[in-house]
């Protein structure tokens, strides 16, 4: 038996929607193959476990009086006892596996955390997770990759401040109205507004920087569809799931992903339209570009665990639009036709994580020149 850590929750505007991720995952992992230990991690930032959270009840009642706060280190996990000033070892981790959405935990700290610990990740890394958290930074990697992103200006608030009416001014000649606003560093649409003339961008800019001082503004493509696409390693070979189409209209905003989705007439569950295979038809070259794009990017970047990738299709053109290092439900449903299906598949990543592992870290040579101090230099 493996001992797996699953982590949920976190500092984040995501965090509930990451309990329901959690929650899932942690029941549907293959009891038979693997001890799984619920980590918490609240909006402070404190970490927890606890054998009743594996029903989503107990957060939604908000009765967490049975929560072991806990820490790591060098890869056992140890339940604390602040008021003794104690701590006590639960389990040694095998491996972990990171359901946080949103805010440090997608953005590489629990990649960090485990790496600090020596502990293997079925999930992206901290380089991978951190650069693909800042919606800028993941236009600068796709633009070095050679692959295709939407028109944008990044901005930062304290320079907005100071010169708002030189920013205002370069919108219309290069980017043309309507355009999109987005934090640079939040999930699931938080804070994305649509502004077809300068009064709606000054508010959508407002809107915000209330959420992060670092903000995108991106050209809005009328006739576009988003599409969503993405990948896992599984035996050493990157496996890409066929592109569906996200459903809403204009901006695919939070309501859309996880409010409006069951009150829209012919959209199934999961949020998608469907054909008879359950997937949006494209044709071929729009499909394969997709595919390769977001194989080209998994592969690039050295990624791990499962990735989901937004992109806009316009006409003949497809735009990367985000990279997901933990997506929603961890977009199972890309690769899984029912919910039991995904045990094998969280299983395949847990495995690839453990063989990858393997191999263990390189050695850590040091330059030995303390050796030839004599004495200390004040």
């Amino acid at each position: 038996m493996r001992n797996v850590a699953v982590f949920f929750g976190g500092k984040s505007c995501e965090h509930e929607i990451s309990i329901v991720t959690g929650v899932m995952v942690l029941n549907l992992l293959d009891k038979t193959k693997y001890t799984v230990f619920p980590v918490y991690i609240d909006l402070q930032g404190r970490t927890y476990t606890s054998s009743s959270m594996f029903d989503v009840q107990i957060f939604h009642e908000g009765s967490r009086k049975n929560f072991q706060q806990i820490l790591f280190e060098e890869g056992t996990m140890y339940a604390l006892n602040k008021s003794k000033r104690k701590i006590k070892p639960l389990a040694k981790i095998d491996v972990a596996l990171n359901c946080c959405h949103g805010g440090l935990g997608e953005g590489g700290g629990v990649s960090a955390l485990m790496q600090w610990n020596g502990i293997p990740m079925a999930s992206p890394d901290m380089a991978s997770s951190a650069v693909f958290m800042d919606k800028a930074l993941t236009k600068l990697v796709l633009q070095s990759l050679n692959v295709p992103t939407v028109e944008y200006i990044r901005v930062q608030e304290s320079d907005y401040r100071k010169r708002a009416a030189f920013l205002l001014k370069r919108i219309e000649p290069r980017l043309k109205y309507p355009v999109v606003i987005k934090p640079a560093r939040l999930g699931s649409s938080i804070g994305i507004t649509l502004a077809r003339d300068e009064d709606a961008l000054k508010a959508g800019l407002e809107t915000a920087f209330a959420l992060d001082e670092r903000v995108i503004i991106e050209k809005y493509l009328l006739d576009k569809v988003d599409v969503n696409c993405a990948a896992y390693m599984r035996d050493g070979e990157i496996i890409v799931s066929e592109p569906e189409r996200a459903f809403g209209s204009g901006i695919y905003s939070f309501e859309d992903k996880y409010i409006k989705k069951e009150e829209c007439e012919g959209i199934n569950k999961r949020g998608f339209l469907p054909n008879e295979g359950g997937m949006f038809e494209f044709n071929g070259e729009l499909r394969d570009k997709i595919r390769t794009y977001t194989k080209t990017v998994y592969k690039r970047m050295h990624m791990q665990g499962v990735v989901r990738m937004d992109f806009l299709v316009s006409g003949d053109c497809v735009y990367l639009c985000e990279v997901n290092t933990v997506p929603g439900s961890l977009a199972y449903y890309l690769f899984c036709d029912r919910l039991m299906d995904a045990r094998a598949f969280l299983g395949d990543m847990l495995e690839e994580a453990l063989v990858r592992s393997v191999d263990g870290e390189k050695a850590i040579l040091t330059s030995g020149i303390l050796k030839t101090i004599d004495g200390i230099v004040k």
